[in-house]
């Protein structure tokens, strides 16, 4: 990762604090966060680490996004987490003591919060409130893991689309009257969907016939939210 582009952020009045671990640390953990951290700017593309490389500490999405992903021996993807702002990743290779499993990559423009592993355990000996914060953390990320395996295996094609549509929605749209996806390509709904390209543009084109969707060219409107949730908890 090219860590050369460095800038400062303030946690304290960033707009995604709520989603962030910060939010809940106490006063004097917050300090330390706040100053212990490097924030770097990465280009749409820019590779934040690969598998098999030493974990280098923890990441936290500023602004932007980021996707972590595995690859197979044909080069295919398959995405795992895309990480929103105010989320944490690069965690369970640290605490694990093993290499990355996966690969981490921006999508757009990110900025990223990075603590070095060394700093992140003396911060987590420091302020031992921090240990309860991050286990119910990894506990709701084995939730989702494991509501994503059921939905993989009972949801219809288009209710996995439809579901991954509503779970992209950028965060200043998502009260409006016309939520919006930005930079969320058809590639990587079939990656985040485990379904073939051919299927998802199948179906993207089927709900844009139906304007429950609008495709522009780099974002994609819902048109009809109401249907789209009805669709998203389909089962087979």
């Amino acid at each position: 990762m090219d860590s050369s582009v460095k800038t400062k952020t303030n946690c304290y009045v960033c707009q995604f604090r709520q989603n962030c671990i910060f939010d809940a640390l106490e006063a004097p953990a917050q300090k330390t966060w706040n100053e212990g951290r490097s924030v770097l700017n990465l280009k749409d593309g820019q590779i934040i680490y690969s598998e098999t490389q030493k974990p280098t500490g923890i990441y936290v999405v500023c602004k932007g996004r980021a996707k972590v992903y595995s690859t197979d021996a044909k080069g295919q993807q398959m995405i795992t987490w895309i990480r929103h702002p105010g989320e944490l990743f690069g965690h369970i290779a640290l605490f694990s003591g093993t290499e990355y499993f996966c690969n981490a990559e921006a999508m757009n423009a990110v900025t990223l919060s990075h603590i070095d592993g060394r700093s992140f355990v003396g911060f987590l000996e420091k302020f031992p409130k921090t240990y309860p914060l991050m286990l119910k953390k990894m506990a709701n990320e084995v939730k989702r893991i494991q509501f994503k395996l059921k939905d993989t295996a009972y949801k219809p094609a288009k209710a996995k689309v439809a579901s991954a549509l509503l779970t992209h929605v950028s965060f200043k749209s998502k009260n409006t009257a016309v939520p919006t996806i930005h930079g969320l390509k058809r590639t990587e709904i079939a990656e985040i969907t485990g379904l073939a390209l051919e299927t998802v543009v199948r179906i993207l084109a089927d709900l844009e016939k139906k304007k429950v969707i609008k495709r522009e060219t780099k974002s994609l409107r819902i048109l009809d939210k109401d249907t789209l949730v009805k669709i998203a908890h389909q089962a087979h």
